[in-house]
């Protein structure tokens, strides 16, 4: 049995701030990190277990000796450019509506959850290096890049002792690598040249540029202002003493 219901989303959220809302819904639904998760430009599918998703793609709804599995479509509205509904999909595996209370709880703590006040920052240090987080959460996994200040001894080697790294997390990274892009562009193949799982680095007038494309982000995802702010001040901040930071990811 399918339920659907639409929520009218807060309108200072971008639809990718939207998507790591509900991403960190589903992390507190399901008490765990251990589900899947589908995703594509205007939507998410999520699942307890992988194959009530497959089960769901070859037969359009779960088996009823299957889990639940939850769709949330985006659409934009008509009159209100730039501002979502958010359609809600709770498939169960039950044939009659007792589960409907239920279902109704579920969307009412989604619809909570979206209307929070913008997170704010979560900053921490250790030693030499400042970890960031805004959407991340610790079960989200360690994936991530770290920005380092880069300057080279007489011998070609990565000196030491130049101040404090930056480390962002995959899921905050994702806004900013929309400013990196600008001078890291897409090859004609279709292939970065930004290396996700190494170096990279980058001059003091790249990164210039990435600033003012960061400033024009801020404008447009007010509730990752802060975030991009912080970021932004760190990079100029290090640049007073270094020519290049290093960009670095583990993926």
């Amino acid at each position: 049995m399918r339920y659907d219901l639409d929520i009218a989303c807060t309108s200072y959220l971008t639809l990718h701030e939207q998507k790591l809302r509900i991403k960190s819904f589903l992390i507190e639904y399901f008490g765990t990190v251990h589900f899947s998760l589908v995703e594509t430009g205007s939507s998410i599918t999520a699942v307890k277990e992988e194959t009530v998703f497959f089960e769901w793609v070859n037969a359009g709804r779960p088996d009823r000796t299957t889990k639940e599995l939850f769709l949330f479509e985006w659409m934009e509205q008509e009159r209100w450019s730039g501002h979502f509904i958010l359609k809600c999909s709770f498939f169960i595996r039950l044939e009659d509506n007792s589960r409907q209370k239920q279902f109704e709880k579920i969307v009412l703590q989604i619809k909570e959850h979206m209307e929070q006040p913008p997170l704010t920052l979560y900053i921490t240090q250790k030693d030499n290096l400042i970890d960031v987080r805004q959407f991340h959460r610790h079960g989200d996994g360690n994936i991530g890049y770290g920005l380092y200040p880069y300057a080279e001894d007489e011998k070609g080697h990565w000196r030491d002792n130049l101040g404090v790294g930056l480390w962002i997390y995959r899921e905050d990274f994702q806004l900013l690598y929309e400013g990196i892009k600008e001078v890291y562009p897409l090859k004609a193949k279709g292939f970065e040249n930004f290396d996700h799982t190494g170096m990279n680095r980058i001059s003091k007038s790249e990164w210039n540029v990435i600033l003012n494309h960061w400033s024009i982000l801020a404008t447009s995802n007010p509730s990752s202002a802060e975030f991009i702010d912080y970021v932004g001040r760190w990079v100029a901040a290090t640049l007073g003493h270094v020519d290049e930071i290093a960009i670095e990811g583990n993926l």
